[in-house]
């Protein structure tokens, strides 16, 4: 009788163990599974970042995206530039002018000390970066403007058209800006600076300070506004 006890129990205790190894090779199981998923995920998001282009790799290493916005459009002080679609050369020639201190006017001279350890073959890709890829796809500027406002005769009658374009974006030259989409207090600022002779970081410039001589300072502030009504 003791011996058939003693061969029950002991065969419960291998069923038990034989049950436990079980339950353990089952959660052994799940987490080799859970081990494998976290492993894709962390593969396709290796993926991503190798299919990041360069010039987006920059935009973001360079901080760009801080003051600029991550797409270019919404920047962090509305006296900062929207700078998403614009024009290569025009691009490439500000952030040269900027880190060589031939445009410090505004808030051009806080981005000097980011752009100082930029290497020109670095700006050329976001130049095109900017132009080609940023803000590609979505709305930029008011997009509801009106050329009989004040600020859209103004915009006809002090001749802006016939540098930037009658829609602010078809500038007649790849030096000149696309002016389309900027916020109006930076359009103001930009004008006033070279109205006053702050900025003359190049010959378009000085050439459209004869024109803004003729411009007040309130009518500066219609153009403003109408330009940032204008979509890029």
């Amino acid at each position: 009788m003791k011996f058939f006890l003693k061969t029950t129990n002991l065969s419960l205790l291998l069923l038990a163990l034989t049950t436990l190894a079980s339950c353990t090779c089952g959660d052994r199981e799940e987490r080799q599974a859970a081990a494998r998923e976290r492993q894709g995920m962390i593969l396709a998001n290796t993926v991503e970042v190798v299919q990041e282009s360069e010039g987006a790799r920059l935009y973001r290493e360079k901080t760009c995206n801080t003051c600029h916005g991550q797409n270019g459009i919404k920047p962090l002080l509305p006296s900062y530039p929207v700078i998403a679609q614009q024009g290569e050369q025009y691009a490439l020639q500000q952030m040269l002018d900027i880190k060589s201190g031939a445009r410090s006017a505004g808030q051009s001279a806080a981005m000097k000390p980011i752009v100082q350890d930029v290497t020109d073959e670095e700006f050329a890709i976001l130049a095109t970066f900017i132009a080609t890829e940023l803000g590609q796809g979505k709305a930029i500027g008011g997009g509801n403007p009106d050329e009989n406002s004040p600020g859209g005769k103004l915009f006809k009658s002090k001749t802006c058209v016939a540098c930037h374009g009658k829609d602010g974006k078809t500038p007649i030259l790849k030096a000149y800006p696309k002016i389309a989409g900027h916020g109006a207090e930076y359009a103001k600022l930009q004008m006033l600076d070279i109205k006053h002779g702050k900025r003359d970081n190049s010959k378009a410039v000085l050439g459209m300070k004869g024109i803004m001589h003729l411009v007040s300072e309130e009518e500066i502030a219609l153009l403003a506004d109408y330009i940032a009504s204008l979509p890029r």
